[in-house]
């Protein structure tokens, strides 16, 4: 298995998932990468990737797995930066016996936002809350939900705001968390928000999911 770190900046934010998927796919063929397909009527490549951010969030930390029997990491690193678009560049990738499933094991995700305004203290008192309610849109549904626990982490430093919250099965949506912040006078959206590293849980600490592939 090839599992690449890459980008997702620029115009690519604005990729949705699948597109995003699709160019990561012909990129693989451009590098002439040999990946595994499924078998059965409509073969398709075996690639995967873990929890998609909402449309126009940027990150530095999308994660990328290739079925393939490749097994020269700086080699591929090079490939595929020099068959990739500019917006989804690779800074990371290793080589691993098994599909590392990583859609299972990322449950955090760490998020710099950049507010028009610099961040109120107040924003951390969210820490200190037993409840914290923000709407979300669900099934085309606007909800009032409860996401204190979905919440880890919150540091400011002037106008950004560094954020963990909880990602995959538990996913807390940060761009309607972002919104939500306009009670305390944040003033952001999804472009302003950057996901700066996907998290893994080993022995009740959080730590860069690429660490686990090392």
């Amino acid at each position: 298995m090839i599992v690449f770190r890459h980008r997702k900046t620029g115009e690519a934010g604005y990729l949705s998932h699948i597109d995003a998927m699709r160019v990561l796919q012909r990129t693989m063929r451009r590098m002439k990468a040999e990946v595994r397909y499924s078998a059965g009527f409509v073969p398709h490549m075996l690639t995967y990737t873990t929890t998609p951010l909402p449309l126009g969030v940027q990150s530095l930390a999308e994660y990328f797995v290739a079925d393939s029997p490749l097994d020269n990491p700086e080699e591929l690193l090079e490939r595929f930066n020099a068959s990739a678009p500019s917006g989804m560049q690779a800074d990371f990738c290793a080589v691993t016996a098994v599909n590392p499933n990583l859609a299972a094991k990322v449950t955090a995700s760490l998020y710099e936002v950049n507010s028009e305004v610099k961040i109120s203290q107040e924003v951390l008192e969210i820490l200190d809350m037993q409840e914290y309610f923000m709407r979300q849109l669900k099934k085309g549904q606007e909800l009032e939900v409860e996401v204190r626990r979905k919440i880890f982490s919150l540091e400011k430093e002037g106008n950004k705001l560094y954020m963990t919250l909880a990602t995959g099965n538990e996913n807390l949506r940060v761009d309607s968390f972002v919104q939500s912040l306009s009670r305390f006078g944040v003033k952001a959206c999804a472009g302003d928000i950057v996901r700066l590293e996907q998290l893994v849980s080993v022995d009740g600490k959080f730590v860069a999911a690429k660490e686990i592939l090392q």
